[in-house]
């Protein structure tokens, strides 16, 4: 049931909403606070939340898998490369979760058993595989974070300052699933769920003014190394690169602090400018940072560029340039199962194979980032193309991230900026760049099939409705017959253009002479013609083999019309008098296939040339890579990186 008293320490009214509640901040002079049965004890004030670009608060309400919950308490913990929220939530069924808001991500999670022991927080290192709660997991984050403060009502006590090592885990099969261990009570505790859709969760009750974070520039500061005007566009900014005098800058509340000033030697001059706007998916994208990486192999740099775009309600993207080719690069929620070394990864549905890794360096920043950038930091990368998609893997820094990237041309490019000269041409064939080829190869393979079978249909009418059998007679040629044999007459209605004479014995290891005799039964005019058959076979060595063939035709060109009769006049072998039986055959126009296959052979040259030629640029592409079109085998040392 729940539960309300007064603040010991103002008297304003404390609202349990939860039974399993027992520690709370008073809303008023944040007091932290225990319930015993019905009074509160006073551990002291509680320290004041840092400002943050979180578009929730106490109260706001929504929806998960059809059952309503509200947002009841939060904790806010601090990390090296910045802070998220974790929000206490209450469902109607008394179940409670926390709701996790980091940098734009929301995962939702239920504490549960792990049915089996947890392993110290030392032996879980990065992409260590684990299994928990009958699921198999990946490590993909560890963290030694500092709670600093929190609000309304939480099922544990605690006192702000407290540490928490904390590690992050994603299931290794498509599902999607997280995981969190919190290594901060005495037995770790294990949390289950999954990463959410903003959207999907139908939130009300959001801060006032801001559906998730303020539009537009929050906050005008001046460098203090120069004087220069400096905005920034969200409250998540963690770091600022001067653009006038390149230092490296902490935003840290109210005040700037210079970490570092880059040498003027080393500028590198974005193609887009810092403060570009573009409109991608009927959204204005400002872009607000840019960095240069770099990987070195066998000591040549290999550098590419970064665009980091905000919008004031999606968060953040990234453009991403390499020798002129570019990428709308999304971070993932639910990135693809992946263990080291494999050499390819499905996602969506597709795959993707190994193209590319090797340690990233930065080397140069200008702008504003939404985590603590250092010049020199470096992640391990391993890129997978699909294209015209990329999916990107970063780990580093006690963490592993996955990027899914989009390539866009030039002109898609320039479409969405207004920007004040021309992009270059892309240098060579980008990693994840459409095959332009397959452009032309599709609709020529459609004319192929669609002539081959107009060619198909008009072979098969001439089979129907050409070829006529005039005669067909069964004849024995043999030693003791002589005379010549002589078909029954045939009459031709019209001249031919073609009267075929079809032989097909039963030749065995025996030869047939043949002279043949067209007679045109008016005139006595005759076309005459002679041939041989032969037929032998056998066995040798326990193979069998055979030569020769027992069929044959004969055709006679333009022959008039009139009426015919056939005169044929065998002879024999002297070495084998078998007998050798024929079906002759007198087809009128028969049906010419020769002309049909080289047809076929012709039609067929079309798209192999365009298959060779898409062929040729994927070639051209693999070429660039580190490893082959299966991801399998590396043309250069694959040591770097953590794919060993």
């Amino acid at each position: 049931m729940p539960f309300s008293a007064a603040c010991p320490s103002c008297g304003a009214p404390v609202d349990f909403k939860s039974t399993a509640s027992f520690h709370a901040v008073c809303g008023f002079c944040r007091s932290t606070l225990v319930r015993h049965g019905a009074d509160l004890e006073n551990l002291g004030r509680m320290a004041d939340l840092l400002v943050d670009a979180s578009p929730l608060q106490l109260g706001s309400e929504g929806r998960y898998k059809g059952v309503h919950f509200a947002l009841i308490g939060r904790i806010q913990l601090k990390y090296e490369a910045g802070l998220w929220n974790e929000w206490h939530i209450l469902f109607d069924d008394q179940r409670g979760a926390w709701l996790s808001d980091a940098n734009g991500e929301y995962v939702l999670t239920f504490l549960t058993p792990p049915a089996t022991t947890i392993p110290p927080y030392a032996e879980l290192p990065l992409d260590q595989s684990i299994q928990l709660a009958s699921r198999d997991w990946v490590v993909t984050n560890r963290e030694e974070a500092l709670c600093i403060a929190g609000e309304g009502e939480l099922p544990f006590a605690f006192g702000a300052g407290y540490p928490a090592e904390l590690i992050d885990l994603r299931t290794t099969d498509d599902s999607g699933g997280f995981a969190s261990i919190d290594y901060s009570e005495t037995t770790p505790l294990l949390f289950i769920g999954e990463s959410v859709n903003f959207a999907e969760l139908n939130l009300t009750n959001l801060r006032q003014g801001t559906p998730t974070r303020s539009a537009g520039p929050v906050k005008a500061l001046a460098c203090p190394q120069c004087g220069s005007a400096i905005t920034l566009h969200d409250q998540s900014i963690q770091r600022v690169a001067c653009p006038s005098c390149l230092s490296l800058l902490d935003a840290n509340n109210d005040s700037l602090k210079v970490l570092k000033r880059v040498q003027e030697s080393e500028r590198v001059l974005p193609l887009i400018p810092i403060g570009s706007v573009a409109r991608f998916g009927n959204q204005e994208w400002t872009v607000i940072g840019f960095q240069q990486r770099v990987i070195t192999a066998e000591g040549v740099d290999y550098p590419w560029q970064e665009y980091l775009l905000h919008h004031p309600t999606a968060g953040f993207r990234w453009l991403v340039e390499a020798e002129r080719h570019w990428n709308w690069v999304t971070p993932l929620s639910k990135p693809p199962s992946y263990s080291n070394g494999m050499p390819s990864v499905r996602h969506d549905g597709d795959t993707f194979v190994r193209f590319s890794s090797g340690e990233a360096k930065t080397t140069f920043v200008l702008g504003e980032f939404n985590w603590k950038v250092k010049l020199g930091e470096t992640w391990d990368t391993v890129d997978f193309v699909g294209p015209p998609r990329m999916l990107s893997r970063e780990s580093g820094n006690n963490e592993t991230t996955w990027s899914l990237g989009e390539y866009l041309t030039r002109e898609e490019l320039a479409a969405a900026f207004t920007l004040p000269a021309a992009l270059p041409e892309p240098r060579g064939i980008g990693a994840n760049q459409p095959n332009p080829r397959r452009q032309s190869h599709a609709p020529m393979f459609r004319r192929f099939w669609q002539f081959a079978l107009l060619a198909i249909v008009l072979q098969l009418l001439w089979v129907i409705v050409g070829g006529r059998t005039l005669v067909e007679q069964k004849v024995v040629y043999s030693q003791d017959k002589e005379e010549a044999i002589t078909t029954p007459s045939f009459h031709l209605d019209q001249s031919t253009r073609s009267l075929a004479l079809r032989h097909d014995t039963d030749l065995s290891n025996n030869w047939v002479g043949l002279n043949i005799a067209l007679v045109d039964q008016a005139t006595g005019r005759a076309w005459t013609t002679s041939t041989e058959l032969s037929y032998w076979h056998g066995v040798d060595g326990g193979e069998s083999w055979s030569e020769g063939d027992k069929s044959r035709e004969l055709v006679f060109r333009d022959v008039p019309a009139g009426d015919y009769y056939l005169v044929i006049d065998p002879e024999m072998s002297d070495e084998n008098r078998a007998a050798v039986a024929d079906t002759v055959r007198v087809v009128r126009n028969p049906t010419p296939w020769s002309n049909f296959f080289f047809l076929l052979v012709f039609l067929l040259v079309f798209p192999l040339i365009t298959r060779y030629r898409i062929a040729a640029f994927e070639t051209a592409r693999w070429a660039n890579a580190d490893y082959d079109q299966n991801g399998l085998i590396p043309s250069v040392d694959d040591s770097s990186g953590d794919d060993d």
